[in-house]
């Protein structure tokens, strides 16, 4: 009980700094905002690669921008419009006038110590998974834990350009063969839903067969992860350039207006001839260690 009422309080400190902080910047003198929509996808990668080949972003500026900016900073619950399952992401930034650089620094700061005290508290619990999940739901409702953990980003010197991109990932694992046989046993004998095991096991045998023949003692797993949009910022000073991910808008500062290289269409190429070297796709076993 402890921990939940920890948190709980953490949390409306945090709701309450974003709060403040979105406050000042819808006051602020905005020099430039521009934020990304991304579009609605499957969400579920493992099923439909299809919904992350081709992405087109739309394109937001001025008061429109700022406005959709505060509102991802403040927002912990998934876009409904998307998979549930990922969390929601805005890229863009906002560019303010350099004269509210020390307190919108501060703000963020703020902002921030709640997140890392949330995460920390959890973290370090003795909580199994299941349980930080419903403890966090209680807190906030449909709540992404790590939307709540996600830091609001920020640099101070004088920028020059702003150029967005995207970046491929993957999730790599190894795992020993001798385990990996007898994970496909046990999902040999539990059909998935709509399928009999009558229907399912023919299918689970000849991956059996495959990973029994494979060379070697250990199963390479090479997962896709969604697409991630991220941008690069570099400054008029030394300040050596940083690059964000781009999963909420980035906070700058700027007398005139930076160079802009938008987040143009995401076209995939890579993903789909990866495809072709997965010995048994559903589950991402490449063919070569």
């Amino acid at each position: 009980m402890a921990l939940y009422s920890e948190i709980e309080f953490e949390y409306r400190l945090l709701v309450g700094a974003v709060n403040t902080l979105n406050d000042y910047l819808l006051d602020a003198t905005v020099i430039h905002a521009e934020c990304y929509k991304l579009p609605p996808s499957s969400g579920d990668i493992a099923n439909n690669t299809s919904g992350w080949e081709f992405l087109t972003p739309q394109t937001y500026t001025g008061f429109t921008a700022l406005s959709m900016s505060v509102g991802a900073f403040s927002r912990f619950t998934p876009d409904y419009e998307h998979s549930a399952k990922y969390p929601f992401r805005l890229p863009g930034f906002i560019q303010l006038d350099p004269i509210h650089r020390e307190q919108v620094t501060e703000l963020v700061a703020h902002c921030n110590q709640h997140k890392q005290r949330i995460k920390s508290l959890l973290t370090t619990s003795k909580l199994n998974p299941g349980q930080k999940r419903e403890l966090i739901q209680n807190i906030c409702p449909n709540a992404i834990t790590l939307q709540i953990y996600r830091l609001i980003k920020s640099s101070s010197a004088p920028v020059k350009r702003v150029g967005f991109t995207w970046c491929n990932k993957n999730s790599m694992r190894t795992i020993k063969k001798e385990e990996f046989l007898a994970y496909l046993k046990g999902s040999r004998e539990n059909p998935p839903t709509g399928q009999t095991k009558a229907e399912w096991a023919p299918w689970v045998n000849k991956e059996i067969n495959l990973i029994s023949a494979k060379a070697g003692a250990l199963i390479k797993i090479k997962r896709p992860l969604p697409v991630t949009p991220k941008l690069n910022v570099s400054f008029m000073d030394d300040t050596a350039t940083v690059m964000f991910y781009g999963h909420i808008p980035v906070i700058i500062f700027g007398e005139e207006p930076a160079k802009i290289t938008p987040l143009k269409s995401y076209i995939s190429q890579k993903n789909k001839k990866q495809l072709y070297n997965y010995l048994i796709q559903r589950l991402y076993v490449v063919s070569e260690q």
